[in-house]
């Protein structure tokens, strides 16, 4: 079994790198965020492979030039621990089933997320997992399947019989569990557009006579530039759970 190590962060290094060892073995692979490959080697290790924004790609093309085996997915910015780790074993069992870790979402991230995988359902007609990209457990027969497709694919939702997800109580680890998503660079083109509108209403208001049409079409100009921003913030979340 390989365990893939993504080594976002190089906080406590060494000890989960031991942890890592102690539960799963020696077979672990590195894949280290360029901006930190230097650090990481001043600890002894040496990194497998290096990625910048194409961590998905990164990893395809190095699973793909080895023998394909059961592979563990596990990045260093997840606050792990023994427990964790032994629970995920246990839930791992026989390998017949890819399994996830699922973050707790409040309220309000449920109804993003809701919006979001309305978006990547239109454009992959098959929902986001919306499961932790950050400890995944995948067989080798799912393996064999991503590397014929692309390894990003391992967060769409699967069918029930061959995935299993489970939830841990600890707060830290949930919100290590989550992905952050930067707000979109094409947002400066919707607070544009919405400037553009401002002055226009105002200039409307102060040398035209407003009616309800006026009104009605600029409301509908505002929701149209309201949605450009939900769009472009739901790629966003996507590029940065699937590619990135």
């Amino acid at each position: 079994m390989k365990v893939i190590y993504v080594v976002d962060t190089i906080s406590s290094v060494n000890n989960k790198i031991n942890l890592l060892k102690t539960n799963f073995g020696d077979n672990i692979y590195y894949v280290v965020k360029a901006d930190i490959a230097e650090l990481f080697k001043t600890y002894g290790y040496n990194a497998n492979a290096v990625y910048f924004k194409n961590l998905s790609s990164v990893i395809h093309n190095m699973l793909k030039s080895s023998e394909t085996d059961d592979c563990i997915i596990i990045y260093a910015s997840l606050n792990f621990n023994n427990k964790l780790l032994t629970s995920f074993k246990n839930h791992i069992g026989d390998k017949s089933k890819v399994v996830s870790l699922e973050p707790e979402y409040n309220i309000f991230e449920q109804v993003c997320n809701s919006t979001y995988n309305v978006y990547v359902k239109s454009l992959f007609k098959m929902k986001d997992s919306l499961c932790s990209p950050k400890l995944q457990f995948l067989p080798k027969d799912f393996v064999e399947q991503l590397l014929q497709t692309h390894f990003a694919n391992r967060l769409f939702d699967l069918n029930p019989d061959l995935n299993k997800t489970f939830t841990v109580q600890d707060k830290e680890i949930n919100k290590s569990l989550k992905v952050k998503t930067k707000p979109a660079k094409y947002n400066i083109i919707s607070a544009l557009i919405a400037l553009v509108l401002t002055i226009a209403l105002l200039a409307c208001i102060a040398y035209f006579k407003v009616n309800y049409i006026i009104i009605l079409i600029f409301a509908i100009l505002y929701m149209l530039d309201i949605t450009l921003v939900i769009i472009f913030q739901c790629k966003a979340k996507f590029d940065q759970r699937f590619l990135k």
